[in-house]
């Protein structure tokens, strides 16, 4: 009894000597208590990417092998979440950079890679489309801007704005740029994409056609379809501020660049849900289907056919607007473009004011923003003063509110401060004039310059600040409060008798009878009898 005894507590002692010794070890990892470090999710949370802001019909996501969950608006987005839509399904995805993903109905994507941080000025995203119309527009400007659309045929590399496409396996994958620029790439080699170009691609194995070899009515075909199948954008702009998103964003937002990427190691690899077996987009895409047939999308050079040249003249004749509907849409995308961006930065200010620590950390973020996007430098610094309110809110409102000055200076104790006024009021006179103050009005004005016009008068005489009199050579000077009374001559002139050669209009004419033209006819009316 007494040996167990004494084993349980040699025991005892022996394990409480290891929580100590790991304790300390733990104690010896962790940052300073008064520098701490940025706290990233734990690894086994999902990491939020965005959020859902429209839900059409029925919009599933799956994460990994979790059973698929119907999604509604506001649900979370997720790293490496599966996003599938049914029949006439929509849905628009906002990633926390207010960027949107747009798609249509019988469409599968997975959201690869999200990473964005506002004060290092960097987006990077990658997404994959195995099927559906879609369309991307990106939000927050950063200097660091990386995103990547997949589809069948190849990988685009978004370098701006607007971008839209087709993913169905019946016919050739169709990208459009509606406002900044892009280059699609695949195995067998790329083609730059400026905007209002768009290309046709039909497999990863064939080189991407030039943008200019794009038929206008091929093109506007395929846009118009695309149009019609996704949301109107006026469905899901100018939301209010969500507060609850606000923070979760703001919040993501501030977790350093490097964390985020040692969170988002790469999955497993996973196939994509199967797209759904309804039927295909390809009866509406009547054009871009024979196109494919006649082989018109091959990138490798090469003259025309005749068939090629007959389609093509077919395709133009029959389309005579085509031209006037590929203007109409790129003008549409930069309307969009510039709205998103302004959406954009007033979700990652507003989001990041709510939870900045300091004042310090706003200011940072601030000046990023405004480095990558100088246009919007009203708007950005308007977003961080209207929602950062934290104690140091002052510093972020006034980083110049006062300035150290001498004791000579203000006469102020040693090391007072003293407000900032504006340079319009802190004239100092020279040394030889004496600094004139209005006792009206205590703002202190520039002395008066001489006037060569005798003694100065005292300055409560002034009801308002005056010119200069000129010397007008008049003899000695008037007393001061005659100047309102009587003036020169040369200035009455103007307001009481007017010079003499006005002054004939004035005066009555002389009576008719004593001109000497008026008497001739007189005399001769009388001689006309005799």
């Amino acid at each position: 009894m007494t040996r167990t005894g004494t084993a349980w507590r040699r025991a005892a002692l022996v394990v409480l000597a290891i929580a100590v010794v790991a304790g300390a070890a733990q104690a010896d990892d962790a940052p300073p208590a008064n520098n701490p470090a940025p706290t990233p999710p734990s690894d086994a949370a999902p990491i939020q990417i965005g959020r859902s802001i429209l839900v059409v019909k029925d919009v599933d996501g799956q994460l990994g092998d979790a059973p698929a969950h119907r999604l509604k608006i506001n649900d979370d987005i997720v790293f490496s979440e599966d996003i599938t839509t049914g029949a006439d399904a929509k849905t628009v995805i906002e990633f926390r950079d207010g960027s949107t993903f747009e798609i249509g109905a019988d469409a599968v994507i997975r959201i690869d890679s999200f990473i964005f941080n506002p004060e290092e000025s960097t987006s990077h995203k990658a997404v994959q489309v195995t099927r559906g119309v879609f369309r991307y527009v990106s939000g927050y400007v950063a200097s660091d801007q990386d995103t990547k659309i997949t589809t069948p045929a190849g990988e685009m590399g978004i370098r701006g704005s607007v971008v839209e496409g087709i993913v169905d396996p019946s016919i050739p994958d169709f990208v459009y740029v509606g406002e900044g620029n892009a280059t699609f790439t695949n195995g067998a080699g790329s083609s730059d994409l400026v905007a209002g170009a768009s290309i046709a691609v039909p497999s990863a194995t064939t080189l991407p056609m030039a943008a200019a070899s794009m038929p206008a009515a091929v093109a506007a075909q395929a846009v118009q379809v695309i149009e019609r199948r996704l949301p109107p954008r006026s469905s899901f702009e100018g939301r209010p501020d969500n507060e609850t998103w606000l923070k979760q964003a703001g919040t993501a937002n501030l977790v350093p660049v490097a964390d985020q990427r040692q969170l988002q190691t790469a999955p497993a690899v996973r196939p994509l849900p199967a797209p759904p077996a309804r039927g295909s987009i390809a009866g509406e895409l009547g054009l871009l289907a024979e196109g494919n047939r006649l082989n018109l999308f091959h990138g490798a050079p090469g003259p025309r056919t005749p068939e090629q040249t007959t389609f093509l003249a077919r395709a133009a004749h029959d389309n005579p607007n085509a031209g006037a509907i590929m203007q109409r849409y790129q003008l549409q995308a930069q309307t969009i473009h510039r709205a998103a961006v302004t959406a954009g930065t007033a979700l990652v200010i507003r989001g990041v004011g709510r939870v900045a620590p300091s004042a310090d950390v706003m200011r940072r973020v601030t000046a990023a923003s405004v480095r990558a996007n100088p246009a919007a430098e009203a708007a950005i610094t308007r977003h961080a003063t209207e929602t950062y309110h934290g104690p140091d809110r002052g510093q972020l409102l006034h980083p110049t509110a006062s300035v150290p000055v001498g004791p000579q200076e203000h006469n102020v104790t040693p090391g007072g401060t003293v407000p900032v006024h504006p340079p319009e009021h802190n004239i100092t006179p020279p040394a030889n004039q004496p600094m004139h103050v209005n006792p009206q009005n205590p703002v202190p004005r520039p002395p008066v310059q001489p006037n060569n016009l005798g003694p100065k008068l005292p300055q409560q005489h002034y009801g308002t600040p005056t010119p200069p009199i000129q010397p007008n050579n008049l003899g000695p000077k008037l007393p001061q409060q005659r100047n309102f009374t009587p003036q020169p001559p040369s200035q009455q002139r103007g307001f009481v008798p007017r010079p003499p050669p006005p002054q004939r209009g004035v005066v009555p004419k002389p009576p008719p009878p004593k001109q000497p033209p008026k008497k001739e006819p007189d005399q001769k009316d009388q001689q006309t009898p005799r």
